[in-house]
């Protein structure tokens, strides 16, 4: 299937500054501007589909996407994440995650074959970025970060491998702590609820698995990937938790709204632990995951939309949530494509 048409609607959303938030319908909103969370993520699944499909119409989105990123850091490495239509920033505050995702979207880019014209502002938003790697607090910015680090230490060959894998350990050390002061036998997890993009923390852990080796850290990715395995596969498909309540310890699972970033997150997630066990089992979950966005789901329903090629924003008690913003979008692209690595 072509990508091109299969996700027409990414080239409704995304304007001459970057892809816009959100839409009414399969129409976007230009009042609620645009976010560099949103544009950090397109810039991953133009990538993935650049990659997949060799089209360089996605080379002109990474290219403005790439754009919009530097336009949001500032000389100190942060990033700013809301704008508005009128392409001013608008929060003050750093979100450690916009950080984490931005590191993420920046290594995965150089980590891909494309001409390294495009790349050069990745490697230079990286560099400036780097030292503030030490400032993080919040688990997710860390897993974001070391995902980003993963592919900056394999890729940035004109960057000091041990100051990127000195950086990493700390990371990672810091995750298993969080995992290490919060699990007990009943509660394999980092934090005492399990609320969003929650497939991230264990897919860091294998990503730096994969270059470190050591067994206690795939013992707590594989124990953390079964914990989530538990809570979201209990009716033999996947069912994300949902955000209005989340799964605090010794509570209920919150049933709705699902968002489409916990299915590909948890496809991403699965789809590494499929790659560094063979487990048959987690690759059928992450092609479970990918086809929670086409009907198998808690309501039978499917979140792409074939005339707009969008994608709902969620599922609630009533159905589909009948709006498609970007990070949906992008949900589903990445899922597309990172489930063909199991082909």
């Amino acid at each position: 299937m072509d990508g091109k048409k299969m996700f027409n609607h990414l080239f409704i959303l995304t304007d001459d500054t970057g892809i816009m938030q959100h839409s009414v319908g399969s129409v976007p909103n230009p009042k609620y501007g645009y976010t560099t969370d949103d544009n950090g993520r397109a810039l991953i699944a133009c990538t993935m589909m650049y990659e997949k499909y060799k089209d360089d119409v996605f080379i002109d989105l990474i290219k403005k996407y790439l754009s919009f990123l530097m336009y949001a850091q500032e000389d100190d490495g942060r990033f700013r994440n809301f704008m508005s239509f009128d392409r001013k920033f608008i929060d003050e505050d750093f979100s450690e995650d916009c950080f984490g995702r931005c590191i993420w979207a920046l290594g995965y880019l150089i980590n891909a074959d494309i001409d390294e014209r495009v790349k050069l502002p990745a490697y230079k938003m990286i560099e400036k970025s780097l030292p503030l790697v030490d400032i993080l607090n919040y688990i997710r910015g860390k897993a974001y970060t070391l995902i980003g680090l993963y592919y900056v230490y394999n890729s940035f060959k004109n960057l000091d491998k041990d100051f990127v894998r000195k950086k990493m350990d700390k990371l990672a050390y810091d995750i298993i702590e969080e995992y290490k002061k919060n699990s007990n036998e009943d509660w394999q997890w980092f934090e005492d609820v399990v609320s969003y993009d929650n497939g991230i923390i264990p897919l860091s852990l294998l990503k730096y698995f994969s270059i470190v080796k050591d067994e206690e850290i795939l013992d707590v990715a594989l124990k953390t990937v079964d914990f989530l395995d538990s809570v979201c596969f209990k009716n033999g498909y996947f069912k994300a938790v949902g955000c209005k309540g989340w799964y605090r310890k010794g509570k209920n699972i919150a049933e709705y709204d699902e968002q489409p970033v916990e299915a590909y997150t948890m496809a991403l997630m699965y789809i590494d632990a499929y790659k560094l066990t063979g487990d048959e089992k987690y690759k059928k979950r992450a092609i479970d995951c990918d086809k929670w966005f086409y009907g198998k789901n808690s309501k039978g329903l499917s979140l792409y939309d074939e005339d707009s090629g969008g994608c709902s924003d969620g599922i609630t008690e009533d159905g589909v949530n009948s709006n498609e913003g970007a990070e949906s979008l992008v949900s589903i692209m990445i899922s597309h494509c990172a489930i063909d690595q199991l082909k």
